[in-house]
């Protein structure tokens, strides 16, 4: 996850301490038990992430050997599950600055078309790209975001079961967004350019494996789904997972406002004026540092998570009013 302005580390006390003002007060206390009905979700999702997060692949760090290792191994993931490419291929890259240096990212981008040729598109979107190693230290990101990304596969293999009539799935494993959501940037500007895609909704996965004490899954763009609470209610029933809105942290003793708008590759969609919703946790104790590993993430709750996610995007209407 991309911090604008200043990163930070939330640790000890500060977990018990995530603040959720603006939540509905008809809601429910969210349940730490889960409904899920997708066989296998679960080992298929910790295998993701644990390969993301070896040391074979260094941490992800863009324009590395290990970035590269992360390339090879999405790829084979999107040809094993019979996605298709947007472009001739699967690997789509980009060039930006960065700190005096131009610097080549790679998107990788793959498409499930509907059943009858349509311009109607939902995107997923989710960083494959962490901090890499800084001298000795590792940086795994199991988290962030091999967590996004590994629940970003798992709901094409779903939507692949049973594609819907007239609408297109993509699903972008995005570069650079750590340094400054780079890739997402060189996806937007491609979308604006292709006469043949109108994107009605983006929904970027970051940071989806770490539940706080609310045992909630966080959402920001609610105001781009005209029928939010209803929707809302009616994914409720299906997991029994919370979405809540609306974070703040307290850091440093006193109340600050995350810029949640601007902390990772949802900015850019909204920036060109696309429809998004972003899901995630708040930053905990293991973000970005060497402790963010696999065995510190809830893998039932990142399944809940994504069979939330993919019954948002399946819903026909979602972005239209009443």
């Amino acid at each position: 996850m991309f911090m604008p302005l200043t990163r930070y580390r939330v640790v000890g006390l500060l977990l018990s301490l995530i603040l959720t003002s603006g939540c509905s007060s008809h809601l429910p206390d969210c349940s730490s038990t889960f409904t899920t009905t997708w066989p296998n979700a679960t080992e298929q999702i910790h295998h993701d992430i644990s390969q993301l997060a070896s040391a074979e692949f260094q941490g992800r760090k863009t324009a590395t050997s290990g970035s590269h290792a992360a390339q090879t191994f999405l790829i084979a993931r999107f040809k094993q599950l019979g996605l298709t490419p947007w472009h001739d291929s699967f690997a789509i890259p980009f060039t930006f600055e960065h700190q005096f240096s131009t610097i080549t990212g790679t998107n990788l981008v793959a498409t499930i078309p509907a059943k009858v040729p349509s311009r109607r598109w939902r995107i997923i979107t989710a960083h494959y790209d962490h901090l890499g190693q800084k001298g000795s230290k590792f940086y795994p990101g199991a988290d962030d975001n091999a967590s996004g990304v590994a629940g970003m596969l798992a709901i094409a293999q779903r939507w692949l079961q049973a594609p819907l009539n007239d609408i297109n799935l993509m699903v972008v494993a995005t570069d650079a967004e750590e340094p400054g959501l780079f890739g997402s940037y060189a996806l937007v500007d491609l979308l604006k350019n292709d006469p043949m895609i109108e994107v009605e909704l983006s929904v970027n996965l970051d940071m989806i494996g770490h539940p706080n004490r609310r045992r909630a899954i966080y959402m920001e763009g609610e105001k781009n789904l005209p029928q939010f609470e209803t929707i809302r209610a009616q994914l409720l029933q299906k997991t029994q997972l919370c979405i809540r809105t609306h974070r703040s942290s307290l850091l440093s003793g006193r109340l600050q406002k995350t810029d949640w708008l601007r902390a990772s590759d949802h900015y850019p969609f909204h920036k060109a004026g696309y429809k998004w919703v972003y899901f995630g946790v708040p930053p905990h104790a293991q973000y970005h540092t060497e402790d963010d590993t696999p065995d510190t993430l809830d893998t039932d709750f990142i399944v809940a998570v994504v069979e939330t996610v993919y019954q948002l995007l399946s819903i026909d209407n979602l972005t239209q009013s009443p």
